[in-house]
């Protein structure tokens, strides 16, 4: 007879179901999860397990427990919007354009101009550290979780080498759902492309370019992006939306002579 699952895994399977729907749309701000003697008997858990769920969601903002009004959905701006599982759900979602969108434009608001900041910046072993890291991209295949992985690593650096700490923490706290963004636009891009891309980011913060780096980091940023909606196309999201969302900014003169 096997043996029972231990309680943690119970409780984060049973915060990962409401995570889920309420990330979703499917349970919307005000609404109410059923009682806690419902969802133990439903989940066959005991009430412990029902409130250490109930608990992590509402460390993460997601719900609100009070008395005689029961457990409800607070709204998406209560919600902890980096941490990994509120993104991690929001990523499952069926509909996760608008997530999707939102994450590449914060990319977009940070990432450029970091690597403006780590052009300037870098030391000698944040230079080691990415050309590294860029080697293992070239080494693994297009898709593989050692190109993710290198991918991540190149883009985590260049924050560090910003020198910033609230730049530094930003890599770990989007971690998984870049991962995730990461994989779908891996899928799509022809690796070479993608490593040349990624080739232009390092010669300019290696070089001490900064303007250059910071061009060519929203290339790629965009680049990426439009990667990811067609990998998403096909389950009915609204890309057109997502994309206008993020902007298609034309190019500028320096960025056409630094193209060529």
């Amino acid at each position: 007879m096997p043996s029972p699952r231990p309680k943690t895994s119970r409780t984060a399977e049973l915060a990962a179901t409401y995570g889920r729907r309420i990330a979703s749309g499917a349970l919307r701000s005000g609404d109410a999860l059923p009682i806690e003697s419902e969802l133990a008997s439903e989940w066959g858990v005991s009430r412990t397990v029902v409130r250490e769920a109930m608990r992590l969601l509402g460390a993460k903002g997601l719900i609100k427990v009070g008395p005689k009004v029961g457990t409800r959905v607070l709204p998406a701006q209560d919600w902890n919007m980096l941490d990994p599982d509120v993104m991690a759900w929001h990523l499952f979602a069926e509909d996760r354009w608008g997530f999707v969108s939102a994450l590449y434009e914060m990319r977009l608001i940070n990432e450029p101009p970091a690597a403006r900041i780590a052009a300037q910046r870098i030391t000698q072993a944040d230079r080691e550290r990415l050309r590294e890291a860029f080697e293992r991209m070239e080494r693994y295949p297009r898709g593989s979780s050692e190109l993710i992985a290198a991918d991540l690593d190149f883009h985590r650096i260049i924050l560090e080498a910003t020198g910033n700490p609230i730049l530094r923490s930003l890599g770990a706290m989007i971690e998984k759902s870049l991962s995730i963004s990461f994989s779908l636009s891996w899928r799509q891009n022809p690796q070479v492309e993608t490593l040349r891309q990624h080739q232009r980011v390092l010669d300019a913060i290696l070089g001490g370019d900064a303007e250059a780096a910071e061009l060519f980091m929203r290339r790629l940023i965009e680049s990426a992006f439009e990667d990811v909606s067609q990998a998403l196309e096909g389950e009915g999201g609204r890309a057109s939306e997502a994309r206008r969302r993020v902007g298609d900014p034309a190019p500028s003169n320096v960025d056409n002579a630094l193209a060529g």
